[in-house]
């Protein structure tokens, strides 16, 4: 009973550790407010002033936004804080702040399940409490981290279902609603349903067998449930944005095909074609992707190559619990349990959505990998401590350990606060409350407004910033065709304008005020200025 207490004491503290790290100035780091979270937040104020999301659509499940249509249950899950604290940066992250930190009481609930050690448990917590990659996705507005902690609970549920069967619908169900949070557990679910299906088949047969009735009305429901899903993506919103992200749509193995089979005698050969040939070039363009996500580099160094998914010198884990990993998969194969392949299973399985897209490695959409990783390195480190029982060099290798981990700890805290605003002011588009401040001072003396386009989709963070009204809005609301990268955006509404200015043009347009880069300003008159924390001009507000 002691025991119990202690572990109840140390797991509640963990997580009042884990929800401080995800929730102090949570409204002002990230620094700054990227358009996908400005999108979310002022749609789900739209849908509670209106009904309706920015283009007049009445209660979507996928929300057009800039053309990407982002699954909509995120949306829903912010309207109340909405609701509750305005239309602001906090009402949009705080329920991202909360699933994360309830994933790390899921996550020591599911270590506890696999090894069955309340140790393994609470170091697997503490490893997901401090970890760089689930800090900083639970830090945003990100679909992604809503995502990871259903499917998060669904392998959790799925476990318990394999000893007391009415768990399996309330386990699918958290599946499912992964596939309405977010695009990539649309792929990345069911193909690992198909993999727990094939390990724990003689368990699921039985279930079905001793409660077909009830097996039969919870798939017909969770199949009726999951209808909307496969409608958005046939609809071709969900099919074209995946089409944009694909790495099918590079061309460049095909170029490459097509060179190779020059070089030869004639291209027309069988040995040309059997040796070049798109399946085999896009086959190893897949797997390079795919294997970018276990890189060293990746998992310990540096991180995503994505500055807003990344903090400077950072991985998505700590580069001592590279020891951990390799110590956890050793142990491994000894451990006598099929719910260590349920681990193996969801790790491989993680990256296959990011894999088939250009951007790799991607931590974004390969969030779940954290989860599997870090109940690893949760293991690997007991078996570690474990063996160093039988020595007396235990004491001082911990303390060896939790110096080197403190030290990464403090040295990313540093980055992710200090270093990271100075350094990728642009990742998350800083700047715009200052500048919708000044322009609410300036724009009354002007008949139009003229905003650049050099920060992704502006119009949003203007209507998010403005809390301009949904009702006056939707009537002009016109996305614009896609550009390189799949993405739309709204090029004008009342008296703004969104697109890059020229000094010729400035000088040509009175009784209009540009809010606009210093490449844009040209030697016309400067009114005010807003900057980067790194001190350089992040907009001039310009006249003729």
């Amino acid at each position: 009973m002691a025991m119990m207490n202690r572990v109840k004491l140390i797991l509640i503290l963990i997580i009042i550790l884990g929800f401080a790290l995800r929730l102090i100035a949570v409204d002002k780091f990230p620094a700054g407010f990227n358009a996908d979270e400005a999108a979310i937040g002022y749609n789900a104020y739209s849908i509670l002033k209106t009904g309706r999301d920015e283009y007049g659509e009445i209660l979507p499940l996928s929300f057009k936004s800039f053309g990407d249509y982002k699954p909509g249950l995120y949306f829903y899950f912010v309207l109340p804080f909405v609701a509750v604290f305005g239309l602001t940066e906090f009402a949009v992250r705080i329920p991202s702040v909360l699933l994360g930190t309830g994933m790390i009481l899921l996550i020591h609930f599911l270590s506890v399940q696999i090894f069955k050690s309340q140790k393994v448990g609470l170091v697997s917590a503490f490893f997901l409490a401090i970890n760089p990659w689930a800090i900083h996705y639970s830090r945003g507005g990100w679909e992604t981290n809503a995502a990871t902690f259903f499917i998060t609970l669904g392998v959790y549920l799925f476990i318990k279902s394999l000893d007391r069967n009415k768990y399996l619908f309330f386990s699918l169900l958290s599946f499912l609603i992964s596939i309405y949070l977010y695009q990539s557990p649309r792929l990345v679910v069911p193909v690992m349903g198909v993999g727990f299906l094939a390990l724990f088949r003689k368990e699921l047969f039985t279930i079905l067998k001793t409660n077909w009735k009830k097996t039969f009305l919870c798939g017909a429901i969770l199949f009726i449930l999951s209808i909307p899903v496969a409608f958005q993506f046939l609809s071709g919103g969900g099919s074209e944005r995946f089409q944009g992200l694909s790495f099918l749509s590079d061309n460049g193995p095909t170029l490459r095909v097509n060179e190779l089979r020059g070089e030869h005698t004639s291209s027309d050969d069988l040995s040309a074609k059997l040796l070049h040939n798109k399946q085999q070039a896009y086959g190893i363009n897949f797997l390079g992707h795919y294997l970018d996500h276990f890189s060293s580099d990746f998992l310990f160094v540096n991180g995503d190559p994505l500055i807003r998914n990344k903090t400077p010198e950072v991985g998505q884990f700590f580069v001592i619990q590279s020891l951990f990993l390799i110590i956890g998969l050793l142990l491994m194969i000894k451990f006598e349990s099929k719910l260590k392949f349920l681990l193996i299973i969801w790790l491989l399985i993680s990256p296959l959505a990011s894999s088939l897209t250009y951007q790799t490695p991607n931590a974004v959409r390969s969030l779940s990998m954290v989860i599997p990783l870090t109940i690893i390195m949760g293991y690997g480190f007991m078996g570690l401590i474990t063996q160093l029982k039988k020595t007396p060099l235990q004491a001082v290798v911990v303390t060896l350990l939790m110096i080197f981990l403190s030290f990464e700890v403090t040295h990313y805290l540093e980055g992710y606060y200090l270093h990271s605003p100075k350094r990728y002011p642009l990742a998350w588009e800083y700047g715009f409350p200052e500048m919708i401040q000044k322009l609410n001072k300036y724009e009354r003396d002007f008949d139009k407004v003229v905003i650049t386009d050099r920060y992704d989709q502006p119009y949003i963070l203007v209507l998010f910033y403005k809390q301009y009204d949904p009702a006056k809005y939707q009537p002009q609301a016109v996305l614009s065709a896609r550009d390189k990268f799949n993405f739309g955006t709204v090029r004008s509404f009342d008296k703004y304008e969104f697109h890059k200015a020229s000094s010729e043009e400035i000088k040509k347009s009175p009784k209009t005020l540009f809010v606009i880069t210093p490449e844009e300003a040209g030697d016309n008159i400067i009114i005010d200025t807003v900057h980067f924390p790194n001190g350089e001009i992040a907009f001039l507000f310009v006249k003729s």
